[in-house]
């Protein structure tokens, strides 16, 4: 197995993430309640809001001028545990009503305005373990050979058929604008396996640092139908 190329167990689910609180106590909550040690998950067209000098476990003010309100059209976010909580990286498109609140990376602070709807994959953790509803790789790029070919034949190394990649960078990276020269335009991509090779063992710890792809199998011959029906709609 390539070394940049890690197999682990996951668990792939939807679920709500709350409203009110700021998004990275939402999701270091989401994560938590869920028991894993890593996340990914995607959400889309999610009102939040931006209270200037409004403390973190503040309440939300009864009523909101329309000049703190924005939107979350879509966002891909990894969560990972850190010291002071939850550490998030990611990439999406977001915009704000009153556009002098612009800015090119989306401050983990700012809150949701209501429930979001997400889909995703969790992995490590005693719940990841238990629970594995999904086949996972996490994988650092070899920037040496071009990407599609790299990602296809990972994917033939895994012993797989056919994967779905997403790229967010690094996880120190923040929460960035997508744009057409980031990872993330690889967003749904679905890669052919030139030639499959002995599927390998999953594992989940360690966790793998710094990786910058969550590769998920597509193979027809899963086991767990359910399972690969989940993945397709991620």
């Amino acid at each position: 197995m390539d070394c940049a190329v890690w197999p682990v167990t996951g668990h792939a689910f939807e679920d709500i993430l709350d409203g009110y609180f700021p998004l990275g106590e939402s999701v270091r909550q989401m994560m938590a309640r869920h028991g894993f040690a890593s996340m990914w998950i995607t959400l889309l067209h999610a009102p939040v809001m931006n209270i200037r000098g409004l403390p973190p476990t503040a309440p939300v003010p009864l009523s909101l001028p329309k000049t703190y309100s924005g939107m979350i059209d879509d966002m891909a976010l990894v969560a990972t545990q850190a010291d002071d909580g939850v550490r998030l990286s990611g990439v999406g498109d977001w915009f704000w009503v009153d556009g002098r609140e612009e800015t090119e990376t989306f401050p983990p602070s700012t809150r949701l305005g209501e429930p979001a709807f997400v889909r995703g994959i969790g992995v490590g953790g005693e719940a990841a373990d238990a629970n594995a509803r999904a086949t996972v790789a996490l994988a650092r790029r070899d920037v040496s050979r071009p990407l599609e070919a790299w990602l296809e034949e990972a994917t033939g190394r895994l012993g797989w058929q056919a994967s779905r990649a997403w790229g967010l960078g690094k996880p120190v990276s923040g929460i960035r604008r997508d744009t057409d020269d980031t990872p993330h335009a690889l967003f749904g991509r679905r890669f052919e396996a030139p030639d499959r090779a002995a599927k390998a063992s999953s594992h989940s710890s360690p966790l793998p640092a710094n990786w910058d792809y969550l590769l998920v199998d597509l193979s027809a011959d899963q086991p767990d139908e359910e399972a690969l029906e989940l993945a397709r709609r991620l």
